[in-house]
């Protein structure tokens, strides 16, 4: 049994190695959350079966007309760039969640007070695909995010205590960062900024990898 466990954690590790999540919804009474992984790209540039993940989940191919208008317009928004993320292994078979930093959005939400980070579904992707065609906006201020981490019963808080996670205040900067050529992966970023012992372990990480250049300042 210990055997099993071990491997356990070990694939759990793996599935899980240098996630930065933002935490979406959480439940002080119940104990429930859910959070998205930031750096896990899904796609950069549309395709049919990509809108209809986003649009309607996994196991819709009976759409209405409304809804097929909907795909056309989203196909037509998104046609040049999109930014859609694994955002966890649960709920994979749903429609994709929004994320995105306007505040006046038509159906989105607030994740917590005064971080400037919204959340949405289904009324936002429409009122990003409106705003988007209006040329107010641009794909790349939206993110989606097909599945989610979600947690019951206090587990996320369970986790953090075991060291799983280490609990970070929220950046909006980092939060609406799109992960596609970024100089330095999004987790070592957040590990510098975090400071203290998270930037020394980032730094040994880094010292592993030859595609990635140190900035090094000696001490005069």
């Amino acid at each position: 049994k210990e055997s099993i466990d071990f491997l356990n954690l070990y694939l759990n590790h793996q599935d899980t190695w240098q996630e930065v999540c933002l935490v979406a919804e959480k439940n002080e009474e119940n104990g429930t959350a859910s959070t998205l992984v930031l750096n896990r790209p899904m796609a950069f540039s549309l395709s049919d079966s990509i809108a209809r993940l986003i649009l309607f989940g996994a196991y819709r191919n009976d759409l209405g007309s409304e809804e097929l208008e909907l795909l056309v317009k989203f196909s037509i928004a998104f046609d040049q760039e999109i930014y859609c993320y694994l955002g966890g292994p649960d709920e994979l078979e749903k429609s994709a969640c929004i994320v995105h930093g306007i505040a006046d959005l038509k159906g989105s939400k607030e994740i917590a007070p005064n971080t400037g980070i919204y959340l949405g579904h289904r009324e936002s992707i429409e009122a990003a695909v409106h705003s988007i065609m209006q040329g107010m906006h641009s794909p790349s201020d939206f993110r989606f995010f097909v599945g989610k981490h979600r947690y019951l019963d206090g587990r996320l808080d369970l986790e953090c205590v075991l060291g799983k996670y280490q609990p970070i205040a929220c950046s909006r900067a980092l939060a609406l960062k799109q992960c596609k050529a970024l100089p330095k992966p999004l987790f070592h970023e957040v590990m510098e900024l975090a400071g203290g012992e998270m930037a020394e372990l980032s730094k040994l990480e880094l010292m592993k990898r030859d595609d990635i250049q140190i900035e090094s300042v000696d001490d005069e």
